[in-house]
């Protein structure tokens, strides 16, 4: 999409110079034409570059593949060091967790309409990573740990677009934004859980043994 408002850009930048040509031959009427042409493609090429900002911090959608590795390790009582691994691109990003509990937030936009027809990815951004206790009944009364922490994962970099199609009916006809949000499961130390985007929610699938035992249902 920059591409595209690099060439609307120089587009305007030739529409111009056409206008001063044709002022200069005084042919005030052709004039008029080029510097209207002018200000379209660099209003759209404005608008194309201020969309492209607002979704730097969003990764397209890819079909069948992860988008995510969390790896846990216990570092003190009801301490975790979480690793976040994005995937594909592998960048990590490491917290320090309380807690009993995690869960994965996610922003989602979809293009729709017209928008769709010209082939743009479906994006989505992991927005936040939250834990908290476990409620008393599953504790023990008495219990000093904090109920629940988040940690952001993304900051916009630009306007934000997210809320834009949720609040202005000119990008709710082009754009659906949602929330793609995982459940809470138990931190284990030595555990490692895949992260998939499956169309509303977060799909969280265990990476080894520690994961698998962890969440495995009694009985």
């Amino acid at each position: 999409m920059r591409g595209v408002a690099v060439v609307l850009a120089c587009f305007a930048l030739i529409a111009l110079l056409l206008a001063w040509s044709r002022w200069l031959a005084g042919r005030r009427l052709a004039m008029v034409g080029h510097v209207v042409l002018a200000v379209v493609a660099g209003w759209a090429a404005l608008v194309l570059w201020s969309v492209m900002g607002s979704l730097v911090s969003y990764e397209p959608v890819v079909r069948g593949q992860p988008v995510a590795e969390l790896f846990l390790e216990q570092v003190g009582s009801g301490t975790f060091r979480g690793t976040l691994t994005r995937l594909p691109g592998g960048r990590v990003q490491v917290f320090e967790l309380t807690g009993d509990q995690w869960r994965l937030e996610a922003r989602t936009l979809d293009w729709q309409g017209r928008a769709a027809t010209l082939g743009l990815d479906d994006m989505y951004r992991i927005e936040r990573l939250s834990t908290r206790s476990r409620p008393a009944s599953d504790t023990g009364a008495g219990s000093d740990r904090p109920a629940t922490s988040r940690y952001a994962l993304a900051s916009d970099t630009g306007e934000d677009l997210w809320a834009k199609a949720r609040t202005r009916p000119g990008w709710m006809r082009h754009l659906r934004a949602g929330h793609a949000d995982g459940p809470w499961l138990p931190m284990i130390d030595g555990a490692r859980f895949t992260v998939w985007l499956a169309g509303p929610a977060l799909r969280i699938e265990p990476g080894n043994e520690a994961a698998a035992a962890g969440v495995k249902p009694p009985g």
